[in-house]
């Protein structure tokens, strides 16, 4: 009797706290206008990009559906390059952000080259016709096939991961009478390490290393830092590291770089990695996520601007030429120009919260597990949010939740969700885990382009031998 006397008393505490923060939380949760993406809130058809209203594409290619936005993706990569003169960045797209080849190609067209960690990720490469000398070969695993292609084709550069991969490259280099360009990952005091790059405190001895076998033309440093860079300080933390460890490997051991590759990194200001805190008033409380402060985020301009300029000042200040400077943007590049379309299957009450049960979930959107990407409802956008739902996907666990709490209109089955900032590692991650993977849509203005076909069944089994 005491027993269930104390649970009601708790449940009875937790409904009433949940109710408080409810209130609290409708009124104060930061949330991004559609506008900051370039959507548009049309009164009678939704939400639409261009001319093109978003539920009306799931009539046409089926739902889940990936939509991207080709002109926020030139207009990422224009940022970058810039006027093309030569005097800032050579970008190099890192391909396992978003594998998608009409993506990877309208980049190219931009002057993007490509960055690529894998024998397929080289050759889809080669296969959409990046010229050689624009392909940066990284990554822990490299099959040896592989490195004898990349440095039968003159590959640009080709980076150790590790010290002790550097004997087996200069094997192969000598076996075939080349001399490729090299390069090795540092693991810098922020950011990524483990299996990723030789510690810093090992560099001059892994550079004196490579230095000596006379088949590797040892020309960069590669030190990519992992995570999101988001702010000024962390990037000046990083270029000025890596400066430093320039000039050590200048004085210490008469090495004079040509190329400081600064890898990727850089974040997206609209993703944002919720605190341990708010993702327990989530879930418990059913507090909203905040949406993160854009107008404090380093934008991809902004990151230009300072890695050029502290480059070329300091090379300036310490007499000697310039390297050649490497930036390998993932996310930042392509998140904020996809989007994820997701119908509502179904709708299952349960107290104070309802469960939405939607066609697409962690199969298709697992970033959203870890990350904080903003969630529209597609046709009912002009109505205000006045229920708490539970997110969830079509898989059979409970894993399969995107959203534990996320305050919409009142929805309907047939009605669909946004997920936005969908183009970065959606793709790459995604499985087919019971259900086919989505179609992708391009938009250029009006124009509607199918740029990847939705799997089919048939697909999905088309390897497998069914009888001996």
């Amino acid at each position: 009797m005491l027993g269930a006397l104390k649970y009601y008393l708790k449940q009875g505490l937790k409904q009433g706290l949940r109710r408080a923060s409810d209130t609290f939380a409708s009124r104060t949760a930061r949330q991004l206008p559609p506008g900051y993406w370039g959507l548009a809130a049309h009164p009678q058809r939704g939400l639409t990009l261009g001319n093109v209203a978003l539920h009306e594409l799931l009539e046409r290619h089926g739902s889940p559906l990936l939509v991207l936005d080709i002109q926020a993706l030139k207009r990422n990569a224009r940022q970058f390059v810039g006027d093309g003169t030569g005097g800032g960045l050579e970008v190099f797209y890192s391909y396992k952000t978003n594998p998608v080849a009409f993506s990877l190609s309208t980049l190219h067209q931009q002057g993007v080259g490509a960055e690529v960690i894998s024998a397929y990720e080289l050759w889809l490469a080669l296969r959409l016709g990046v010229p050689a000398d624009r392909i940066v070969y990284n990554g822990p695993v490299k099959s040896e096939a592989s490195m004898r292609d990349a440095i039968a084709r003159d590959i640009g550069l080709i980076t150790a991961n590790h010290a002790e991969e550097l004997d087996g490259l200069a094997r192969i280099a000598a076996e075939m009478g080349k001399r490729p360009r090299t390069g090795i990952r540092v693991s810098m005091s922020q950011g990524w390490s483990g299996q990723f790059g030789v510690p810093a405190g090992e560099a001059l001895q892994a550079f004196s290393r490579a230095r000596s076998l006379a088949s590797l033309d040892v020309r960069a440093l590669h030190a990519h830092r992992g995570g999101m860079i988001g702010s000024e300080a962390e990037l000046t933390a990083l270029v000025t590291e890596v400066l430093g460890l320039s000039d050590l490997l200048a004085d210490r051991l008469g090495i004079e770089l040509s190329i400081l590759d600064f890898g990727g990194s850089l974040g997206t200001p609209s993703v944002g990695y919720p605190t341990a805190t708010q993702r327990r008033l989530n879930r418990t409380l059913l507090r909203d996520l905040p949406a993160p402060d854009v107008t404090a985020a380093l934008g991809i301009e902004r990151y230009v601007s300072i890695l050029t300029m502290m480059v070329g000042e300091h090379f300036a200040r310490v007499s000697r030429p310039r390297p050649r400077i490497f930036v390998e943007p993932g996310r930042s590049m392509t998140s904020n120009t996809q989007l994820l379309l997701t119908t509502v299957h179904a709708l299952k009450g349960a107290g104070d919260r309802t469960y939405a049960i939607m066609d697409g979930g962690i199969n298709i959107a697992e970033p959203t597990r870890g990350e904080y990407h903003q969630l529209l409802a597609v046709n009912r956008i002009n109505e205000p949010p006045s229920r708490v739902y539970t997110v969830v996907g079509p898989i059979c666990t409970p894993a399969d939740t995107l959203y534990p709490a996320a305050r919409l209109p009142e929805l309907s089955v047939g009605d669909s969700l946004c997920i936005m900032d969908a183009g970065a590692y959606f793709v790459p991650f995604a499985t087919s885990f019971s259900y086919p993977q989505p179609a992708i849509v391009a938009l250029d203005g009006d124009r509607e382009i199918l740029v990847r076909r939705a799997e089919q069944f048939e697909d999905m089994a088309a390897r497998d031998i069914v009888r001996v």
